[in-house]
């Protein structure tokens, strides 16, 4: 590289004139970029997007409350703030951080069509099927491949999951919801036994009236808390859409890929051609350069600034 060419960058022109002449080179880089496109859309096994919506469940329905209201108590009101407010919002959360988690995994893993489906699981036809799964496998899996978005700004979420299998990703995304619902459930209805059989406990060894009022108010609480969670409903996170699947495959995206292989061709033609400049590169093939500039490399006699001067023109400079 001259001094030129290190204190000023290449013109607009000049890097027209480069394009033209690694023509040749980014014309071949396509062509090959087009062939690894096909061979990946063709060995690419079609994944299928399954979702379904989920919202806080409200244990609490209209005849219960109408039910709690009629005793005109203040017991009913506490009652109401703690399990319809708080409490179903808490049951939610715990639901969404523990969907994925090892307890859920391991459940999961009993049912033989989810360990079957699993195993079928691959990007490409030449991938090998993973057949070795335990709870922590499952549960980094889940994380990964089972997302939960926010349906705009509302408490509902969508739970989406990708597979080859249409019908299995929709079969994993209802057992995912109906294992870790139940799961919160058994949890709860245990809490709630422990709790009422130390409340009728402390109920029977104590003889102050106030302290035996609030202990039977507690135990009540807990003895609704267990009638509520030993329905057949869910209790945690309840389901709005159940899980359908779309039509068409979300992988991989033909035009994304034809498009990238395309892209990357190109340039990689072009830093190919830049690399073998001095073998390769076409004499009079820049079609971008006038005749003013090529007089101004080429020719002695017009260019000025490579005139050097003799003894007679400094003697008359001089003079």
């Amino acid at each position: 590289m001259s001094n030129i060419e290190k204190e000023y960058p290449k013109t607009l022109q000049e890097v027209l004139n480069d394009l033209w002449c690694a023509k040749k080179f980014m014309l071949t880089g396509m062509i090959v970029g087009v062939i690894c496109a096909g061979i990946f859309i063709f060995s690419a096994v079609p994944h299928y997007k399954a979702q379904m919506i989920v919202s806080p469940a409200n244990p609490m329905n209209g005849a219960e409350v109408s039910s709690l209201l009629a005793d005109d108590n203040l017991f009913a009101l506490r009652y109401l703030a703690q399990r319809v407010g708080v409490s179903s919002s808490s049951d939610f959360v715990r639901f969404e951080t523990t969907y994925s988690g090892a307890s859920v995994a391991a459940l999961l893993l009993k049912d033989t069509a989810i360990v079957s489906g699993l195993s079928q699981d691959k990007s490409f036809l030449f991938s090998k099927k993973d057949k070795d799964w335990n709870a922590a496998r499952l549960s980094e899996y889940i994380e990964k491949n089972v997302r939960m978005n926010n349906v705009g700004t509302s408490s509902m979420r969508y739970m989406s999951y990708n597979h080859s299998s249409p019908e299995f990703a929709a079969y994993f995304l209802h057992h995912i919801h109906r294992t870790t619902d139940e799961l919160i459930r058994v949890k709860i209805r245990k809490a709630a036994a422990k709790r009422i059989l130390y409340l009728e406990d402390m109920i029977t060894n104590t003889m102050n009236p106030e302290h035996r009022r609030a202990l039977t108010t507690l135990l009540l609480e807990q003895e609704r808390l267990q009638m509520l969670v030993s329905i057949e409903t869910p209790y945690a996170a309840i389901v709005i859409e159940p899980a359908f699947v779309f039509q068409k495959a979300v992988w991989p995206n033909v035009m994304f890929v034809f498009v990238t292989f395309l892209f990357v061709g190109i340039i990689l033609g072009f830093a190919i051609y830049n690399l073998t400049a001095g073998i390769f590169k076409e004499k009079n093939a820049a079609p971008f350069t006038s005749e003013k500039q090529k007089r101004w490399y080429k020719s002695d006699n017009h260019n000025s600034n490579e005139k050097i001067l003799d003894e007679k023109d400094i003697i008359e400079a001089a003079k």
